[in-house]
């Protein structure tokens, strides 16, 4: 870093839009060594629109959100627009590797690899080394970060990186990503961070699930042991960003049992009487041991959940071309009114 850092400059004319049902984010923003503003509009599942156009003035961004959103019919329409897009988005990468598939099975393997491809030991070392030098004192280590990302990846509900990423950096002005050089470098790191997010993701999707979790060891009675306190303390930070969706696992007595040892090492809100439960480092090494059996058993307690999700997102995303009682697009054999087009029951 050089004292003549360059950071990412948010407009204050940024505003929620909220009607119809609907909350829309508009953002504005632009790097301080460059004359152009960026327009983004993101609604409440993360489903974010960035606009090719670059503006001379964050008022003519805002002008431009504001009459995008009415040429398209208000914030109903704005928003189911965005959403038809990104599936059509997603379709469309989808049918691209299909035939990269049939066409190319090596390229199409290769291709899926770099998507979700885990960092080397020199990016995280890179990473490692950035995540200190962006901000020692406040932001995330490794350890931590790897346990704040398990969290996110097998939770109940998706959480966008627009909530968590400032969580990284403890950031509390608005701003997604802390000061950095250029919008090059604050890119390069985002991508290797995406990129440990995904292979997470990608190791936890496989059969059975791998968990590779990066933690530090170190030395006592002339043994290896485990330090899990940083990546538990992560794990914690992660739930808490969805502590409502998480509730049903915390109530369980198993998920209870579960969850407990990664509470007890990382859960800066403990109470007093739990100190003595880790104050030796044969204790916490012990705990330590449990981790990864019972985050593989979080991790399998929350899979139907995220499916149905996903079933309902898909099936709400076409509600204005399937009827309500016909059969729902997601295959339960249910009238759609009864399964994904239901306001409160998920299948």
């Amino acid at each position: 870093m050089t004292e003549d850092t360059h950071d990412i400059i948010h407009s204050p004319l940024a505003r929620m839009l909220s009607g119809e049902g609907h909350t829309l984010h508009i953002d504005i923003y632009r790097g301080a060594n460059e004359p152009d503003w960026i327009l983004e509009i993101e609604d409440e599942t993360g489903t974010s629109t960035v606009f090719d156009e670059r503006f001379a003035t964050d008022q003519a961004a805002l002008d431009a959100a504001l009459t995008e959103i009415e040429t398209e019919g208000g914030i109903h329409r704005f928003y189911a627009n965005a959403q038809a897009g990104a599936m059509a988005s997603e379709a469309e990468m989808l049918a691209k590797l299909d035939t990269l598939k049939k066409s190319s099975p090596k390229a199409s393997k290769a291709l899926a690899h770099n998507m979700m491809e885990a960092l080397s030991e020199e990016e995280l070392d890179e990473l490692d080394g950035l995540l200190l030098e962006v901000d020692a004192d406040q932001g995330m280590t490794l350890d931590t970060l790897d346990g704040f990302l398990h969290a996110i990846a097998i939770g109940p509900e998706t959480v966008m990186p627009s909530r968590w990423l400032p969580k990284v950096w403890d950031l509390d002005d608005g701003g997604m990503m802390p000061p950095m050089d250029s919008l090059e470098q604050v890119n390069h790191l985002m991508g290797l961070i995406m990129r440990h997010y995904n292979s997470i993701i990608w190791g936890l999707e496989q059969s059975p699930p791998v968990f590779a979790p990066m933690w530090p060891v170190f030395e006592h009675n002339g043994r290896e042991e485990d330090d899990a306190e940083g990546w538990a303390h992560g794990f914690t930070e992660g739930v808490k960003l969805s502590l409502a969706a998480w509730q049903p696992l915390l109530r369980d007595p198993q998920g209870q049992q579960w969850y407990h040892p990664i509470a007890l090492l990382g859960d800066e809100d403990a109470p007093p009487e739990w100190d003595d439960l880790i104050r030796t480092p044969e204790q916490r090494a012990k705990l330590t041991a449990q981790i990864e059996d019972n985050v593989l058993q979080i991790h399998a307690y929350w899979l139907p959940v995220r499916q149905a999700v996903a079933e309902r997102q898909t099936a709400q995303a076409m509600g204005t071309k399937v009827g309500r009682n016909e059969p729902c697009p997601c295959g339960s054999g249910k009238k759609f009114k009864k399964c994904c087009g239901s306001p409160a029951d998920l299948h």
